[in-house]
């Protein structure tokens, strides 16, 4: 193989634990889905198990301490923030005066900085990328394209995002949010789950060696649909899907795996579903959805979901959809609630978001 971006290291925190337990909770069937209230809305949520890893601070310094930093190389690093929102929550407080100081800016670039510092890492460029919940995949996107230019020899990417009252509230003034727990692709879903999620992840470009996790394709749309609503036919999802296959130059038939956005929403699901049938046709690989297991993690989960892909790939399994019993989209896509194969050596990751932005990656296993 080529020279590739290649996933050199990876930490993530989810409501299940850092990437291992994660990925083992999820492929043996586990939901870290908690009842209500969620700030005083009734719906079910996925919060961190100690409450304290949702501030920027600890949970910057948890991640690092699981990763590698200080051999990186003082130049031509780039560091991107990924985030909807990242952490506003001591912003809340002060406004509800638990507390007169605020110990983190609700500005995502003083965020992006302080992270920098709370990691050791003193990039060339600091980047802020806030594509609500696809801003992960974005930063991905961003990132891929930076390090094939040889703008900079390496990336790291970080993500934080932590449940707060104005999130709770507005998603429940949507809607969106279901009382029970999300259902994604199920005939009864009523509505998403949010939870909580950071991740790092330190990208390069070389030639990977046998077993590397490479970043083959990337892309991304907007179909500009409606500032909240996805759009009912899937076109813009379709697009970004078409764009990562073509960035990767793989056949849809190369793909052994797609790990959905499914959020538990009616449309969402149902405009996934077209995009996806319509990309693979009788022949679709496995689809998963992980919101009916650790919620909805906004525009850190697309890196986050991204990062668990790849493990779920090393170990050619795809976990079960929590919280799906009943088909209840158009299109036969193969959702589970069990366990299912993965043949291939690459998965597609699809996310989407408000305003209609939309994001595909294929991760690809190297020499296998």
């Amino acid at each position: 193989m080529n020279e590739a971006v290649v996933i050199e290291q990876a930490a993530a925190l989810t409501s299940l634990g850092d990437i291992a337990h994660s990925v083992e909770a999820l492929l043996g069937g586990k939901s870290a889905l908690r009842p209500g209230p969620c700030f005083d809305v009734p719906t079910a949520y996925a919060p961190f198990a100690n409450c304290k890893d949702r501030d920027l601070r600890t949970c910057a310094r948890l991640l690092g301490s699981n990763i590698d930093l200080d051999g990186l190389p003082a130049g031509r690093m780039i560091f991107i923030y990924c985030s909807a929102k990242g952490d506003i929550h001591s912003l809340e407080d002060v406004v509800s005066e638990r507390t007169s100081r605020v110990d983190v800016s609700p500005l995502l670039d003083a965020q992006a900085q302080q992270a920098c510092r709370l990691l050791g890492l003193q990039p060339d460029r600091i980047v802020s990328i806030s594509n609500a919940c696809a801003s992960g995949a974005i930063a991905v996107e961003l990132a891929k394209e930076l390090l094939e230019d040889r703008r900079f020899s390496h990336a790291v990417l970080f993500g934080l995002e932590s449940l707060c009252r104005f999130v709770a509230t507005g998603f429940h003034a949507l809607s969106a949010l279901s009382p029970t727990g999300a259902r994604p692709f199920d005939a009864a879903r009523d509505g998403l789950s949010l939870g909580e999620a950071a991740g790092v992840a330190v990208l390069s470009f070389r030639e990977p060696r046998p077993g590397d996790m490479v970043v083959a394709g990337a892309g991304s749309s907007n179909d500009a649909n409606h500032r909240t609503g996805p759009s009912r036919t899937g076109e813009g999802l379709h697009s970004a899907a078409c764009a990562a296959l073509a960035d990767a130059g793989i056949d849809p038939r190369s793909i052994g795996a797609v790990k959905c956005h499914g959020t538990a929403t009616p449309y969402n699901d149902a405009m996934e579903a077209k995009a996806i049938y319509r990309l693979f046709g009788d022949t679709c690989p496995p689809c998963a959805s992980l919101k009916g297991a650790i919620g909805h993690t906004s525009g850190a989960g697309s890196l986050v979901e991204m990062l668990l892909a790849a493990e779920f790939l090393k170990q050619r399994g795809l976990p079960p959809t929590s919280g799906y019993e009943r088909h209840g989209v158009d299109e036969p896509i193969p959702v589970s609630n069990r366990p299912q194969p993965i043949s291939g050596t690459s998965i597609l990751c699809l996310s989407a978001g408000f305003g209609g932005v939309n994001a595909g990656i294929v991760v690809q296993e190297a020499g296998a």
